[in-house]
């Protein structure tokens, strides 16, 4: 699947875009709102999967105007070595 316009986001889980068509989303265009669902609402696999595509420099760019709840904003802190992001 990673040669279709998706790209590997069509590898990730599908509930995690329930009100979505997934093969219409592109990493290009909605990066922010894939991390956010992952991080969110995705189990181990779809977080190992992100973790492939998505580089740490790349996450630390999006922390901060990631609209995510404060756990999980804690985690991704935490698993970047980033203090007081939000």
């Amino acid at each position: 699947m990673a040669d279709s316009p998706g790209g590997w986001v069509e590898d990730l889980s599908h509930t995690l875009f329930w009100d979505v068509d997934q093969a219409s989303v592109t990493v290009d265009q909605h990066l922010k709102w894939i991390v956010e669902r992952v991080v969110e609402r995705g189990n181990w696999d779809d977080w190992l999967l992100l973790n492939r595509h998505v580089s740490r420099s790349q996450l630390v760019s999006l922390l901060p105007r990631l609209k995510i709840p404060p756990r999980e904003l804690a985690f991704l802190q935490a698993y970047l070595g980033v203090e007081g992001a939000s």
